[in-house]
């Protein structure tokens, strides 16, 4: 699958087929949009970037430490916590902090898999597609500035079901349930919520008919 970014800026994936798809990131984005343009409107559009891309890097940092100790190319010191070699403290101090949740995780279908949804007209590239504690479960690595409470992260959720349906579409097989990990700066532990793959798709496809 080919990613292209479309005339209005946003992200787009051209399946085999030849089938243009909305990224389902910028969909759920759609949900808090007027909440977010609030925030940045009152922080100011310079610090609302900085805070932003700041954001986006760790996020990009954290995923890549988790795919990597899924491949078992992470090094770890005796206490089993990962070494800080040439990553910063930060960077190694939140991987530690969800590094126990990630060892949940076992018979891997996907991780960072590209997939897409015809039902849905949605693409994207998906964390981790595996068993989490037996139960066959789409799971996303998140991080923070602070703890989040689960009914602020239903955008999450419906990502979440939106990944689950194009591995159902493309391997014949429905996840059980949506696992959210997130790894917060201001907290000595991480968060883990979880809901029912069924009911988090009935929420997306709800809020994409709201759309048209």
């Amino acid at each position: 699958m080919e990613r292209v970014t479309g005339e209005d800026g946003k992200r787009y994936y051209t399946t085999p087929q030849g089938n243009k798809y909305q990224s389902v990131t910028t969909l759920t984005g759609k949900l808090n949009a007027k909440e977010i343009q609030a925030w940045r409107n009152r922080v100011g559009e310079q610090e609302a970037t900085k805070i932003s891309t700041r954001a986006a890097n760790r996020g990009t940092r954290m995923h890549k430490f988790c795919e990597d100790y899924l491949h078992n190319k992470i090094k770890t010191d005796p206490l089993g916590r990962m070494l800080l070699e040439e990553n910063n403290l930060l960077n190694v101090s939140m991987f530690n902090k969800i590094k126990p949740l990630v060892e949940q995780i076992d018979n891997i279908r996907l991780i960072e898999g590209t997939m897409y949804s015809d039902s849905l007209e949605l693409a994207g590239t998906a964390d981790c597609i595996a068993d989490h504690n037996g139960v066959l479960s789409v799971i996303d690595f998140k991080t923070s500035t602070n703890p989040k409470k689960k009914e602020y992260i239903k955008n999450y959720f419906m990502q979440g079901a939106a990944y689950g349906k194009m591995f159902e579409e493309l391997y014949k097989e429905a996840p059980n349930k949506i696992v959210i990990m997130i790894a917060s700066e201001n907290a000595t532990e991480p968060d883990i919520f979880e809901e029912p793959y069924d009911k988090c798709l009935s929420i997306l496809q709800d809020f994409i008919l709201t759309l048209r």
